[in-house]
């Protein structure tokens, strides 16, 4: 494994999201005082159906990088060429088919939304212009696998930091200088996804030249192995949109807009969180991949538990820290919004991914000993309930907004707590109590933390009356529960394990 490229790709990779995280936060005050949150919910609403487009093409896309990565390795450029015209053509084909939908969806919009009459050309606008960057986007995918295939993840990140910057630069002059529209942003997404096609069609000519874009290389043959091979994913992607991506939208048909906009301010945490997932616990993967390679089912065991605990630093502190102060943080971030329900929305749409981040890493089990399809299955089993439950709570009970945050939490957690530990116990032929009590200990300890955290704030040693005043109280929280978590979290054998992964650091 080349160490310095890894490093390399995680440290970039963790600026892009950053960089994209940073914008997030200082523009979204800034567009919600300007047009209201009823106006800015239309914007998380449209970039949702990308995530609903992203159903099909995950079964073509998927798994377009390992065929065209092995056929590198053999250095069979015919077949890498059969591939990615494949994949390109595949593509090109859901391009045009997304690109008629959104057609009849631009022009029956208010068939499908419930959309305020002044907001109408508006909305109009932002979905049109956002469709058509999902139009140029999907054309372009094919053109990112040569960067994944030569390990090159930073011109990747790169180019997603840049994309940020003319995001940040364009929204900016936009409001500025011309009177304040919804649909600028989908306008700024539409350059950006020009801008990700060029970079991305010049970085494949540049790392592999010997690509050659034919319609004379594209198979049928190839084009349905991709799509057989990535099936499951797509199902995987199904149940991740329903669970997390349809809210926005059921709140638009049973609630009113300021109630969508109230939810979609609540995104802005979970969605951090999620993201900062995505980008520590794929390091895990190839330690346990060679554990399981070679039988070991000790050391994957061992690889697993110490994921485990590096997530619970990376991730779940930051969240304790949150859980004590995210009240204020929120009426820092947004003032003259309902930051108690903010927070409280928040706090119950963290839940589930509290519960499964205790045991994060498990879900590359499942990849590893091959066994994707019952996870698949299970997956879209709960996210129909989820669904379920949401209508019943919406239709039949008084909890409003709160019915959609709380139906997740109910099935999520109860899924994670159960299907989740005992089907990864049965993959590794262990006990059945093994990742439960796994998920026991990991939430003790976040409580524990919580706890801690709260008895600072309580003591009120240094009120919170601004951001400098908050950050100095997060800092406090955040250092003193670490150390506290190294006493509840480090065992000798982890210790050990984290010294020998340095020492051959260092020494290799």
């Amino acid at each position: 494994m080349d160490k310095r490229r890894m490093f390399i790709n995680l440290i970039s990779n963790l600026l892009s999201v950053l960089s994209g995280l940073c914008i997030s936060f200082f523009l979204t005050p800034y567009i919600v005082g300007t047009l209201g949150k009823e106006a800015y919910a239309f914007y998380p609403l449209s970039t949702n159906f990308l995530s609903y487009t992203g159903i099909l093409t995950a079964a073509l896309n998927s798994m377009s990088g390992r065929y065209i990565t092995i056929s590198l390795e053999q250095q069979n450029i015919s077949e890498v060429n059969v591939y990615f015209n494949s994949v390109l053509f595949g593509n090109l084909f859901f391009a045009l088919l997304f690109f008629l939908l959104s057609i009849l969806f631009c022009v029956f919009i208010t068939s499908i939304l419930d959309i305020p009459g002044v907001m109408l050309a508006d909305v109009r606008l932002l979905f049109a212009c956002v469709f058509m960057g999902l139009v140029i986007s999907l054309s372009s995918s094919a053109f990112s696998v040569a960067a994944f295939a030569l390990n090159r993840f930073d011109i990747l990140a790169f180019n997603n930091i840049m994309m940020n910057i003319i995001k940040l630069a364009l929204t900016i002059t936009l409001f500025y200088f011309f009177k304040p529209q919804i649909y600028y942003l989908g306008a700024v997404t539409l350059v950006t996804s020009i801008y990700f096609f060029a970079v991305s069609y010049k970085n494949t000519k540049k790392l592999l030249p010997q690509i050659r874009i034919s319609t004379e290389f594209f198979s049928w043959s190839a084009l349905s192995l991709l799509m057989g091979a990535g099936i499951w994913n797509s199902i995987l992607s199904l149940s991740n949109v329903i669970n997390s991506q349809l809210d926005l939208l059921l709140a638009n048909k049973f609630f009113d807009t300021s109630a969508m906009g109230l939810l979609s301010l609540t995104k802005f945490v979970p969605t951090s969180t999620q993201l900062l997932l995505s980008v520590v616990v794929p390091i895990f993967l190839p330690d346990m991949l060679k554990a399981y390679a070679n039988e070991d089912m000790e050391k994957l065991k061992l690889h697993l538990d110490f994921s485990f605990k590096a997530v619970f630093f990376v991730v779940l502190i930051p969240l304790a820290v949150f859980f004590v102060y995210g009240e204020e943080f929120f009426k820092l971030w947004l003032p003259g919004e309902d930051h108690y329900a903010l927070y409280l929305i928040s706090l119950i749409t963290l839940g589930p991914i509290i519960v499964h981040a205790t045991i994060e890493t498990v879900y590359h089990v499942f990849v590893i000993t091959n066994k994707l399809k019952p996870a698949s299955i299970w997956g879209i089993f709960v996210a129909l309930v989820n669904v379920g439950l949401i209508l019943v709570f919406c239709r039949y009970s008084t909890l409003g907004i709160y019915s959609i945050p709380l139906a997740a939490l109910v099935t999520g957690a109860a899924s994670h707590l159960v299907f989740t530990p005992l089907y990864a116990s049965h993959c590794l032929q262990e006990n059945r109590g093994y990742f439960i009590s796994k998920i026991i200990i990991g939430l003790f300890s976040f409580i524990v933390l919580v706890m801690v955290g709260f008895a600072w704030k309580r003591a009120a040693l240094v009120e919170v009356d601004s951001w400098l005043t908050l950050m100095l109280n997060c800092l406090i929280v955040g250092v003193g529960i670490f150390i506290l978590a190294l006493f509840l979290r480090i065992d000798k054998k982890a210790l050990r394990y984290f010294l020998d992964k340095l020492k051959k650091k260092y020494s290799g």
